[in-house]
């Protein structure tokens, strides 16, 4: 058996490059970006008025006052979308909404609430400065200018700036594809009523949530029985698609067991097999050429921890990101102790109080007991040997979301 650390050493060292690929954008949220994105048009791409008013020349309003108002004859109107297509020339002014270009002439804008309209007239009440309400064509930006960097995952606010710019489609690193094979002839789907010696299949829908939220995309997932050659047909067809297979279950020393030998005889090379960690101990990892096998426990606990501590960290690298564990600092409510040779990872719930953190031991920690993840925000990691009393500090990685 190797240690956890030595696991996650030996894994990373079979991650696969990176992928590029050009999405739509509408398909863009929550990618990485996979290169620099420069603007290809300066930001706002023509000068603009910047609320409702008059589009006029300072030199002819800059006198202007509620008792000596300037009168100015109204020549037409810059609405957005349909610009003026005259001259603003002494003693004129143009009607212009917000957003409209500018018309030529014109370097002033004078809102509503500052004028009086009589017939074809307008009386300019006061201006500010020169050029006030006025949206210079690149003064946000201009063409070229780096606007996002690679790297950055892209969120809503990203896509409007990019859908501004007009940028169809987009730079990003490509979603790891990834087959889930639950193994067990006892499994049926979880929407059905199971017969007596039957249990419902969890771990598959557990599974595949995981894989998104790490960023990887499902394009396969079975049910296999615990038959050999069912396994080794279903390893041929999850490898032809994707890029990482998960396997929940097959992975220990029954008679049933034939994950690690159907993965052999498709060609998988065997990296290590067995973790000294509990829960989750017949953990089995293998590889062809930058396809990576998982197999993990049938308890789900153990599926779950191992695909929290392995997996998950694998796709996030995958899929561009730069992979940190939320952690969080905290006291625990009552004494643990690690008697055994191997790793715990210890189930924990999180308590805020006005003095930090309590970090609170679930007291079903089984490998086959779902409360212990599902009433949990995290978990602890505690090394053999190790006893830790009431109060101690502790650090907790919290689950993936």
């Amino acid at each position: 058996m190797i240690t956890i650390q030595e696991a996650l050493q030996i894994i990373q060292k079979h991650v696969p490059p990176r992928r590029v690929a050009e999405v739509p954008l509408e398909q863009a949220m929550g990618r990485v970006l996979a290169a620099d994105i420069h603007a290809p048009e300066p930001s706002p791409r023509f000068t603009n008025s910047a609320m409702d008013g008059f589009a006029v020349r300072w030199v002819d309003v800059q006198q202007a006052r509620p008792q000596q108002p300037v009168v100015l004859k109204i020549v037409g109107e810059s609405q957005a979308g349909f610009p003026f297509a005259g001259v603003v020339t002494t003693g004129t002014a143009v009607r212009i909404n917000t957003g409209a270009v500018m018309p030529v002439g014109a370097d002033t804008v004078v809102p509503v609430e500052d004028t009086r309209v009589e017939d074809e007239q307008v009386w300019v009440l006061s201006v500010n400065k020169k050029g006030q309400h006025v949206r210079y064509a690149g003064e946000e930006f201009k063409a070229g200018e780096l606007l996002l960097t690679a790297g950055v995952e892209i969120t809503p606010r990203h896509m409007a700036l990019l859908a501004a710019l007009g940028v169809a489609t987009v730079p990003v690193y490509a979603s790891p594809e990834v087959a889930i094979l639950v193994t067990g002839s006892e499994l049926v789907p979880f929407q059905e009523s199971p017969a007596p010696g039957q249990v419902r299949e969890s771990n598959g829908l557990m599974l595949r949530a995981l894989v998104s939220a790490s960023g990887g995309t499902v394009v396969y997932q079975a049910m296999v029985p615990d038959v050999l050659e069912t396994t080794q047909q279903e390893i041929a067809r999850a490898a032809e698609k994707a890029d990482v297979l998960i396997f929940s279950g097959g992975v220990s020393v029954g008679p049933h067991d034939h994950v690690k030998e159907a993965a052999r005889a498709e060609g998988f090379t065997p990296i290590f097999w067995r973790v000294k960690q509990k829960p989750g101990k017949p953990l089995f990892f293998a590889a062809r050429k930058e396809t990576l096998l998982f197999g993990l426990p049938g308890n789900p606990v153990s599926a779950f921890m191992g695909y929290s501590y392995y997996i998950h960290p694998v796709l996030q690298q995958m899929s561009g990101r730069e992979f940190r564990w939320n952690q969080r600092p905290g006291r625990l409510t009552s004494r643990v102790a690690n008697t055994l040779d191997r790793t715990i990872f210890l189930r924990v719930q999180l308590v805020h109080t006005d003095t930090g953190w309590q970090v609170v031991p679930l007291k079903k920690q089984g490998s086959h007991m779902l409360t212990s993840i599902a009433h949990a925000d995290g978990f602890v990691v505690l090394e053999p040997g190790v006893t830790l009393e009431a109060g101690a500090e502790v650090t907790v990685y919290i689950f993936p979301q």
